[in-house]
């Protein structure tokens, strides 16, 4: 588990170090034109304007200004950059830099006064009472294509998001796969493409990458969410190479036995997937993909007894309709989920 979580920590300052360099060097280009050296070649009074200049007048690509953290942040990856290249001087230390520093101090006390810094964007928790309301409403449930692909969605993100490698919108079929253990218990386990390996074709996988099944709360059971979502999917695209998540048929008779299309989900919809059904449920607060990582998957005695009420009485919903209206009660999709959108 350390290794795992140092390798992890480690490819996140990677890909922070190359942001920094990638948009000082957008900078550059943008400004300074004729500036074409490495930044690590570059004498420390002209980088030290450079820098001062990128901290004051640096912007987003839509425009806006970067939040505090984000300038500090920047230097941070920079300053790593340079380190690797044995830069002679710390643009964050030395004295060398002091219009640099005093640059970036000064911007950040601008922005937070402009209220930058308090994270108005920031992505709220997806609670368990908010989860509660959207089986309540039909958004996570097994009886209706909508609801079942949020469902088996935030069941895989749960579980495995927090894996390095894994991707939803990568996702394949065959790399979730259903399997019993020694002692009869059924699990999902998720494999990945070991690339360590010189043909990049073998996968691994270990038991810290599994879902259980709860045999004392089968309504709320991420093993039967997979089973049924993969009853109604195509035969077609049950082979392993399939895309895991399907687009939903722009029309489904939810008494047929399969809702969806053979066409993956597009990647636009998969990373607004929390934000679209806290839309529709009206959930309250700015949720966005993230916002399941930073939920709680343990359930309380008393929330765990309302999941089975809500669960329940979904299934008898469910049946009811079916029953008084047979061949008839069709599901049409609206807003985010059609499928001509497939970017």
């Amino acid at each position: 588990m350390d290794e795992r979580a140092y390798r992890e920590q480690n490819e996140k300052t990677i890909r922070s170090t190359q942001t920094a360099l990638r948009n000082f060097r957008d900078f550059l280009v943008s400004k300074y034109p004729t500036e074409t050296r490495e930044i690590y070649c570059i004498p420390c009074q002209e980088l030290d304007i450079y820098l001062a200049s990128f901290f004051v007048d640096a912007r987003q690509r839509d425009g806006s200004e970067y939040e505090p953290n984000s300038l500090a942040n920047y230097q941070c990856g920079l300053e790593r950059y340079l380190k690797e290249h044995h830069y002679a001087y710390s643009i964050t230390r030395d004295r060398e830099f002091q219009r640099s520093q005093d640059a970036l101090k000064q911007k950040q006390l601008e922005l937070k006064f402009k209220g930058k810094g308090n994270k108005p964007h920031k992505s709220m928790k997806l609670t368990l009472a908010d989860e509660l309301l959207l089986r309540k409403r039909g958004l996570l449930s097994r009886f209706n294509p909508e609801g079942l692909l949020n469902l088996v969605w935030l069941n895989n993100t749960k579980a495995f998001g927090h894996c390095t490698g894994f991707h939803s919108s990568t996702l394949k079929w065959g790399d979730v796969r259903l399997l019993t253990t020694e002692t009869g218990l059924e699990c999902l386990e998720w494999t990945y493409q070991d690339f360590s390996d010189p043909n990049a074709r073998n996968r691994r996988s270990t038991t810290e990458f599994r879902i259980y099944a709860t045999l004392h709360a089968p309504q709320t059971c991420p093993v039967q969410d997979y089973k049924e979502y993969a009853q109604r999917r195509p035969q077609a695209m049950l082979f392993e190479d399939a895309p895991f998540y399907l687009s939903i048929k722009p029309v489904v008779n939810l008494a047929a036995l399969h809702w969806y299309n053979c066409q993956a989900l597009g990647k636009n919809k998969l990373a607004k997937m929390v934000k679209t059904m806290c839309e529709k449920g009206n959930i309250p607060g700015r949720k966005t993909n993230f916002s399941v990582y930073q939920s709680c998957s343990s359930l309380s005695e008393a929330q765990s007894n309302q999941l089975v009420l809500i669960c329940n009485d979904l299934r008898q919903q469910a049946a009811q309709s079916g029953s008084s209206h047979p061949g008839s009660t069709n599901f049409v999709i609206t807003g985010s989920f059609d499928s001509s959108d497939s970017a």
